[in-house]
């Protein structure tokens, strides 16, 4: 395979992130990191003029957002820095995005060299499969933490496998001399360092990555007698990671223990937050035990969720088997710990699919070489294989890429074909949308009609990011952020099923239940703008 084929794809990963980024509205938690990023630039700028100051003063910048580690948001701030602060090249939204699409592009880069362990046409159809769907695409623009834990994870699977021999190496050799095996023994240590690198980068962006050891392990003890004894050697290199979250984590540089035990305990004891599933609000554990799979299902366009079903399958029925490669295994081994958490029915479950995104990815090379194969018995039958190949591409990515053209910049209300699409995703009593990234739809209504210094109440728009869209120039610095319908003369509503009692609330403070204006996707109600009879835009 053509070795700069995983770096053309990542590339157009970037650019493609890039190009789409600018209807995206800011989901609720990037307010959180948004400021977080913010205080932290000021950490590194007080770093860079005073480091003593900078080392005393951690936890006065550092405590924004203490309950997730550093390294993402640091990287959101140092981009911001870079781009905005210093050569005001970007505005500020898209600086901090920035790194989040470069992760992005590293998922596209791993996923591509997993694929190419089977084929050049499955090391481009795996990323492929994943991104081309609104659900994980929308994904792909926030400078949030759930694509860069997803490619993290990918990028430990890779750099676990090339560690322990199982993935195609860029130094082969089949000769035995001295100076071979000490370029053997050095590759081995800088695959072992990669490896401890990325499982810190891992731990230092979200939680997800605690599980990760556990499943290297178990992978290992699965493995041949030869190659069980090489990845129990290099299981110990795995305890070099925390020195990366801690080097990246300056909050831990002073009473550590005290902080990482905050970090546990806020996700130990996480609140439940109210979600809406085929007509149950679910507000509490016990939860549906296949409500991942049946979201997944619900929201992938229909393609995607055949192949990446076949392929579960596919590895399941390898494993029982026990004609899983090695490689396949560890595959197996990593989709399954980033979906079984959210089985177990107390795992808190809100947020659509981000939480198992690499659930998605890990099945993706598995799901591309399918394709592939199947590609393979068309020319058996006498059609040719590339025309197959394309046909069969076509088939299974043009679905997603119209859902995407269709639905984007609303990505959390992205619905498929076996939920009859956003309308019958409403009448099966599905989550409409989450968080407040619709909200951008109405904000050019709300600039045009809103008279100078008005109050307006933006429903699930947290204080973080109703200032970003004024940051951003989405919104006019004039208009004033609410509380509620009661001390506001205009509402922006998203429809929640938990926040039912918010309409009738506005129509009782309002004197009206006619909308001014609103966000319809397909016909169904997403984000609903009143005003306050006699003002400007009140029907």
């Amino acid at each position: 395979m053509n070795r700069r084929l995983p770096i053309v794809l990542a590339a157009l990963t970037f650019a493609a992130l890039f190009a789409t980024q600018a209807g995206v509205g800011f989901v609720r938690d990037e307010g959180y990191y948004f400021e977080a990023a913010r205080s932290y630039e000021q950490w590194v700028a007080l770093l860079l003029r005073a480091p003593a100051a900078a080392l005393r003063e951690t936890g006065r910048y550092w405590s924004v957002n203490f309950e997730h580690p550093g390294l993402a948001k640091l990287l959101f701030a140092l981009s911001h820095l870079v781009f905005t602060t210093w050569l005001g090249w970007l505005p500020d939204a898209l600086a901090w995005r920035l790194p989040a699409f470069a992760i992005a592009a590293l998922l596209t880069y791993w996923l591509a060299v997993l694929g190419s362990q089977r084929s050049r046409a499955a090391a481009v159809l795996a990323p492929a499969l994943f991104w081309c769907a609104e659900g994980t695409f929308f994904h792909g623009h926030l400078a949030c933490f759930d694509v860069p834990i997803c490619a993290l994870t990918a990028g430990v699977g890779v750099a676990w496998a090339r560690a322990i021999g199982i993935l195609d190496s860029s130094t082969p050799s089949s000769t035995s001399t001295p100076s071979s095996t000490a370029t053997s023994t050095s590759t081995r240590t800088s695959t072992r360092v990669c490896l401890a690198f990325l499982f810190g980068c891992a731990l230092a962006v979200k939680h997800n990555a605690w599980l990760l050891p556990p499943v290297l392990l178990v992978h290992a003890l699965l493995l041949p007698s030869p190659l069980r004894r090489r990845a129990l050697r290099t299981l110990p290199w795995l305890l070099l990671g925390p020195l990366v979250l801690f080097a990246t984590w300056p909050l831990l540089w002073h009473e550590p223990l005290r902080h990482l035990s905050d970090w546990i305990s806020f996700h130990t004891h996480h609140v439940h937050y109210a979600w809406y599933y085929l007509g149950r609000e679910l507000r509490a554990p016990p939860f549906p035990i296949f409500y991942p799979l049946v979201l997944l299902a619900l929201v992938l366009p229909l393609p995607q969720v055949a192949l990446f079903a076949a392929a579960s399958a596919k590895l399941l029925w390898d494993f029982a088997h026990r004609t899983l490669s090695a490689l396949r295994l560890l595959e197996l081994g990593l989709a399954g710990a980033a979906i079984l958490p959210f089985l177990v029915r107390t795992t808190p479950i809100f947020g659509g699919i981000k939480h198992w995104l690499a659930f998605l990815a890990l099945l993706a090379p598995e799901a591309a070489h399918l394709l592939v194969r199947a590609a393979d018995l068309v020319q058996d039958a006498g059609l040719p294989r590339a025309r197959g190949l394309a046909v069969g591409a076509a088939a299974a990515l043009l679905p997603g890429l119209w859902q995407i053209a269709h639905v984007h910049p609303y990505g959390t209300s992205a619905y498929a074909e076996l939920a009859g699409g956003i309308p019958g995703a409403a009448s099966l009593g599905m989550q409409r949308q989450y968080w407040s990234n619709n909200v951008t739809a109405v904000l050019p209504w709300l600039n045009e009609h809103v008279p100078r210094g008005a109050r307006v109440f933006f429903h699930e728009v947290n204080f973080e990011s109703y200032r970003a869209y004024q940051q951003a120039g989405l919104l006019r610095a004039d208009i004033q952020y609410a509380a509620g319908p009661w001390d506001a003369q205009y509402a922006a509503l998203q429809w929640h099923r938990e926040f039912r009692d918010r309409e009738p609330e506005t129509w009782n403070a309002f004197g009206t239940k006619t909308p001014a204006a609103g966000l319809y996707l397909d016909e169904t109600p997403q984000v609903v703008v009143y005003a306050r009879p006699g003002l400007p835009g009140a029907p």
